[in-house]
């Protein structure tokens, strides 16, 4: 079944497998948050920061039943390239992370480097939940993480969800906002707030790899700018238990949960940084 996936890739992506040797290319994998797809990369503009960044688009994939589908036909291998990915962005944390491994093997099996993950709100922890369940595999290698106002110790939202499932708010809940309740219930039970016995306290007691960590966390404080979804104390990958000190943390003040084009510029910046440490 991989083995399909990866035929199919190698059909609608035509990415040469001829690397120069000694040339560090950088690939770049970003994963969407609820009720998101790829695209909303390129519709909030974050895309445009990071082709004016000099990173090439390598393309939207999707997992169909004819395998691994991406529209773009790259006719060379650049050296940072960036790929947006669709999940079924509604379904509980491990379910996503199955699918999102498909898409992982199959462009480290093309880019044979380590790759570097972003994801934004609930996307944030469905990659670190990968990063963490495949541990100590040979492939595909993971060297970065950046969590983008990702609810790394939960979100208030996700228990109020829980408590409004099953009562008559729970139209009136839907109708403001919070997404059909009924087909996330399993991925907002996932991002409740830490506490011993739910998800989030078994996640952030896992051990994590020794990789490289950064949370890029809302910081504003007007209601023009806060975020609204997640607090900022819960977006720091430095008030996990196991990852404590260890996560980088670049405060964003003007912008508020959703993407936009800075976040763009702060992950071409955040990985530029890291090429030249290599």
């Amino acid at each position: 079944m991989v083995l399909k996936y990866f035929i199919r890739l190698a059909s609608v992506l035509v990415v040469s497998t001829v690397f120069l040797e000694g040339v560090q290319a950088e690939t770049l994998v970003l994963i969407a948050g609820f009720q998101a797809q790829g695209m909303d990369w390129r519709f909030r503009n974050v895309s445009d920061a990071l082709t004016s960044s000099g990173w090439v688009d390598g393309g939207n994939l999707s997992l169909t039943p004819r395998g691994i589908v991406n529209p773009i036909r790259l006719p060379y291998a650049p050296k940072k390239v960036f790929f947006t990915v669709d999940l079924p962005s509604s379904a509980p944390v491990a379910q996503q992370a199955g699918v999102l491994h498909h898409y992982l093997k199959a462009i480290y099996h093309y880019r044979k480097e380590p790759l570097a993950l972003a994801g934004h709100s609930a996307g944030g922890v469905v990659a670190r939940y990968w990063v963490v369940a495949n541990a100590g595999r040979k492939t595909p290698k993971v060297d970065t993480l950046i969590t983008i106002a990702a609810p790394n110790l939960g979100t208030p939202v996700a228990d109020l969800s829980g408590a409004l499932v099953g009562t008559p708010l729970m139209d009136m809940a839907e109708q403001m906002g919070l997404g059909s309740l009924r087909q996330a219930r399993g991925l907002y039970a996932d991002l409740r707030q830490e506490k011993p016995g739910n998800f989030m306290y078994w996640l952030n007691h896992q051990p994590h790899p020794a990789i490289r960590y950064v949370s890029i966390v809302r910081t504003g404080n007007t209601p023009e700018t806060a975020d609204l979804v997640v607090p900022p104390a819960n977006q720091d990958m430095n008030h996990i238990f196991v990852l404590h000190g260890h996560a980088e943390i670049i405060p964003t003040p003007n912008i508020g949960h959703l993407l936009t084009a800075e976040d763009g510029y702060i992950l071409a910046n955040v990985l530029s940084k890291q090429a030249t440490q290599r």
